[in-house]
């Protein structure tokens, strides 16, 4: 039996929303990617507030993909929420934080905050490609991710 893996991308960028989903569509497995566009966003789609209600159309993810560049609650500031503020339940949750930003700053909060992974993303669409597809791979078929309560 094949297991659907709920990853959830927050990202606000549109071009790499399209990246990130042609390389999922491309794995073919099955895995389900939804989208959010901030980390008020995100806190949203977790808590099942507002549209996000509805948890057979907007299941918890088993893992987080996560920009930090973003406008109205950044990526970092969703790190500290996360780890700190949410529901305890929530906590459990995989964050990979993809992000053009490779400064040392970045990163170092980015852990410590509770990241389970920085990943820079390359500009090369073929590079960016290879590593999605890993990483769908990796976190979809290979790492054990505790399950989510809602």
């Amino acid at each position: 039996m094949k297991l659907e893996i709920e990853f959830l991308l927050v990202e606000d960028d549109p071009n790499d929303v399209f990246l990130v989903e042609h390389a999922f569509r491309e794995c073919g497995d099955g895995h389900r990617l939804h989208v959010v566009g901030d980390g008020q966003e995100a806190i949203d789609y977790l808590m099942g507030a507002g549209p996000y209600k509805d948890r057979s159309k907007y299941p918890l993810p088993r893992v987080i993909l996560l920009d930090i560049k973003m406008p109205r609650l950044s990526g970092l500031e969703f790190l500290e929420w996360l780890h700190h503020k949410a529901p305890e339940e929530l906590r459990v949750i995989p964050v990979i934080v993809m992000s053009s930003s490779d400064d040392e700053r970045d990163v170092k909060t980015a852990y410590g905050l509770g990241a389970n992974c920085y990943m820079v993303k390359p500009i090369p669409w073929d590079e960016f490609e290879e590593r999605m597809k890993a990483l769908n791979v990796f976190w979809g078929k290979h790492a054990k991710t505790p399950p989510v309560a809602a």
